[in-house]
């Protein structure tokens, strides 16, 4: 019996795990109930942030070991004594389920003065490199398999004592490359070979532990790559991705998706969500890089796609894509009218007929769109009939009327439609909105949201409607 009581409050107080204030309620109540709320409340750092940081900092100098404290009182004389009214009754440091280098570096920015009278950045940058080392070996030496980590440190974490426990079940990890050398990732590879998801940030160039780490990775589902600073090709970097692709499911890149060759692309096989941003514009729109891009998304299937967002390329053949996606496809973003001054009715055509023939399961679609595209829209509404949500932006700088458009919207959107905002570009009169929410009055309320660039096209008259169909409920939500 005392054990079915121990298992219900597990299953109510992992309810409360984001409530600091009730576990610790809960905790002063009797034995039981301190020993296992405890681990709870003590599971992320996050929830101990509404509590003393300083008290926290002190429990966690209490807890380490003699030769540690040695080390940091002689090295960093202004570092606080813990003061406890009695020995800690858990070894709290075991409970966390992440270690945040954010949670270690804020404590050693707070507990190290930077401000002292004869300031010596060198000497105090020492200080805290050396209360980082003692924290994060505490940390390593006392958690069990971590599944998620947020690499950001120099630190050489698979050197210290427990790591190997610490970090073989690690299964999502975030690399921050201005921080982690080519030899730590090798040292880390020996330790991490079954990573799932694995977000690499500031990569700049082909690093051979790089390249090590992921090619050891036996069942890496999700590689996101955010490059910085980077003027050539990485192709190390492009051959271990075709070499890992077969397991692969979640694939992105930014800013600029040149930076590695598309030939791992075909190899992609069981690709379900794809993310290909360019954010610098117009630099890469006729290079032969781009060609090549161009080519491998034409000639590319991913049957089994369920997610695309391309942002801000160039005009090219990704409609394609969604030809080949045997109708999987649940949610579709293509950003592009930022970058191209003369809106492409051509591409737009194509992109817009692949989807309203291809894609019956769709429930979220952003694209762009003009005037001369609404025939098109109207037939993605007549056979993508899950659409629950429409988002769309057009370059729309000749002032004219787009009360067709809600007509459209109106007469032939699915039933399952909840969802619908767009760009201040598109121009609706005040008398077409309110006869537009007058006739919505019958169908589920609405989410009503405009993107703002500034061009003043909507009007307090027009903010007047959507409040007053608001208060009606006939809109749900609205940010106008």
């Amino acid at each position: 019996m005392s054990n079915l009581i121990e298992d219900c409050l597990k299953i109510i107080f992992n309810e409360l795990q984001y409530d600091s204030h009730s576990l610790h309620s809960c905790i002063l109540v009797n034995k039981l109930w301190c020993r296992t709320a405890m681990p709870i409340l003590w599971k992320n750092t996050s929830t101990l942030d509404k509590f003393s940081r300083r008290k926290l900092y002190n429990i966690i100098i209490y807890l380490l070991p003699t030769f540690s404290k040695k080390l940091l009182f002689d090295h960093i004389v202004e570092l606080p004594l813990p003061k406890l009214s009695g020995e800690p009754l858990f070894n709290y440091i075991s409970f966390f389920s992440r270690i945040s280098p954010n949670f270690i570096n804020n404590m050693s920015l707070d507990l190290i003065n930077y401000q002292e009278i004869g300031f010596n950045k060198f000497q105090e940058e020492y200080k805290k490199y050396l209360l980082e080392q003692e924290v994060y070996k505490l940390f390593i030496n006392n958690c069990k398999n971590i599944k998620f980590f947020n690499w950001k440190t120099t630190q050489p974490l698979s050197q210290y004592q427990g790591a190997s426990t610490c970090f073989s079940q690690l299964c999502t990890l975030n690399i921050d490359l201005q921080f982690v050398t080519s030899t730590a990732l090798f040292g880390m590879a020996q330790i991490c070979q079954n990573i799932e998801h694995l977000d690499i940030n500031n990569c700049n160039q082909d690093i051979p532990g790089l390249i090590n780490f992921i090619d050891i990775q036996k069942n890496l589902k999700s590689l996101y790559l955010h490059f910085k600073g980077v003027e050539n090709q990485c192709i190390q970097l492009s051959k271990v991705i075709e070499r890992k692709a077969h397991t692969i499911k979640k694939f992105g890149i930014r800013p600029i998706i040149t930076l590695l060759s598309p030939k791992f692309l075909p190899s992609l096989i069981n690709l379900q969500h794809l993310e290909l941003y360019n954010d610098c514009g117009h630099e890469i729109d006729n290079s032969l890089e781009m060609q090549e891009w161009d080519k491998y998304l034409s000639i590319t299937s991913f049957p089994n796609l369920q997610y695309l967002e391309i942002a801000f390329l160039p005009s090219c053949k990704d409609y394609m894509l969604i030809e080949k996606s045997h109708g999987n496809i649940l949610e579709i973003n293509i950003y592009r009218s930022y970058i191209i001054q003369d809106p492409d009715p051509v591409y737009n055509n194509q992109l817009i007929k692949a989807i309203a023939k291809c894609c019956p399961k769709i429930e979220r679609l952003t694209i762009d769109a003009e005037l001369e595209n609404l025939e098109g829209i109207k037939e993605i509404f007549l056979n993508c009939t899950q659409l629950k949500m429409i988002d769309l932006s057009t370059n729309n700088e000749k002032k004219r009327n787009c009360d067709k458009l809600l007509e459209i919207l109106m007469d032939y959107s699915p039933k399952s439609l909840c969802e619908f905002s767009f760009f201040e570009n598109w121009i609706f009169t005040v008398e077409g909105l309110e006869n537009f929410f007058e006739n919505w009055r019958e169908r589920r309320p609405l989410i009503f949201n405009k993107h703002y660039n500034g061009l003043g096209f909507f009007t307090d008259k027009h903010r007047k409607v959507v409040k007053k169909y608001f208060d009606k409920g006939v809109i749900k939500e609205t940010n106008c």
